[in-house]
């Protein structure tokens, strides 16, 4: 088969040239930079501005913090084994109890502040009674010497309900005066934003003390009835060695 490459230089006088494909002209302009992306800078809460807002408010909510963490440290630091029911004082106390020595008992028993003494004191001036009315009388006089610390817990109870709606009555209060000027210019409505994230402010700190003095709560409920239950048992089997001394 001949070739037309010949016949095509002798009749036009040069060779043919291969075409390229043409580039777009998209491709030969030069692409614009990426946009840099600058980090959104954090904004700092003025604590002083929020707390001007509503400085009655966030001052009884720090007064009622304050008040369920001295409570809670000074049940922990009072109401102890140790000095609930001391393990010599049990140890004597037994061993006079279980010689029928019943005045000496009663007179050790005078001598010690402690809740186990009161009841063992409670137990031996009613034996006379009977084994039913000491053990009424012993439970009487446990309700009685621990008044004080469910008095502390009803406290921190109460704290704990008050605190969430102290902090929503504030709120509600600066929206209130938020929205009370309807007719604002669009230059003040980034303050009404802010007067509006002030006014939470009041409900986050009621919330937190709410939090807080609900665990105050709830770690001396289980202590303190882990321990009377402990003291209740131990003052039962010590009046059973003296209802065993009557019944002779």
């Amino acid at each position: 088969m001949l070739s037309l490459a010949p016949l095509q230089v002798a009749l036009f006088g040069e060779t043919p040239v291969k075409k390229e494909a043409a580039e777009p002209i998209s491709s030969q302009l030069p692409s614009p930079a990426a946009p840099v992306k600058q980090p959104l800078k954090p904004k700092l809460i003025d604590l002083q501005k929020v707390f001007q807002s509503a400085p009655t408010i966030y001052s009884i909510l720090i007064l009622m913090s304050v008040g369920s963490l001295a409570i809670w440290l000074y049940t922990l630091t009072t109401f102890r084994d140790k000095d609930i029911s001391p393990k010599q004082f049990k140890e004597e106390l037994r061993a006079l109890l279980e010689s029928a020595q019943y005045e000496r008992a009663k007179d050790l028993c005078s001598g010690k502040k402690n809740l186990l003494a009161s009841l063992v004191k409670t137990g031996l001036a009613s034996r006379s009674h009977g084994p039913q009315m000491m053990i009424d009388a012993m439970k009487s006089e446990g309700k009685r010497a621990s008044t004080a610390l469910w008095q502390r817990l009803s406290l921190l109870n109460d704290i704990f309900i008050v605190a969430p709606m102290l902090g929503l009555l504030g709120t509600v209060v600066g929206m209130f005066y938020a929205f009370y000027d309807i007719n604002r210019s669009i230059e003040s409505i980034h303050a009404f934003f802010d007067g509006l994230g002030i006014a939470v402010g009041t409900t986050v700190g009621g919330l937190i003390v709410a939090i807080l003095s609900m665990f105050f709560y709830t770690t001396l409920k289980y202590r303190l009835i882990r321990t009377l239950s402990r003291v209740e048992n131990e003052a039962l089997s010590l009046s059973a060695l003296i209802e065993s001394q009557v019944q002779k």
